[in-house]
């Protein structure tokens, strides 16, 4: 993988990371957001992160570009935004 693609798919997990915590605790008090935030980053962040690679390893760096675009202008999560695009697959 180029250095490039690994760079984006970096940067787009954290953004996707911080854009999910957001939501989910946008609403708490400060101490409260940030209780909530260390146990999600304790509990999930290394799953989180290793499933989104591997799920966006077959893009191309264009593509890449594009979901972080979109990461960025909507405040959307890689789960939201790749339903939109990666086929469902059903058992």
């Amino acid at each position: 993988m180029s250095r490039i693609k690994e760079d984006l798919i970096s940067e787009i997990i954290r953004l996707s990371q911080t854009n999910l915590l957001d939501k989910k605790c946008g609403n708490m008090s400060s101490e409260s957001q940030e209780q909530a935030v260390m146990d999600w980053v304790r509990k999930n962040a290394a799953d989180y992160r290793v499933d989104f690679q591997s799920r966006l390893d077959v893009y191309s760096a264009s593509k890449l570009g594009e979901i972080l675009k979109d990461l960025t202008g909507t405040g959307k999560d890689l789960s939201d935004i790749l339903e939109d695009i990666e086929p469902v697959h059903r058992g």
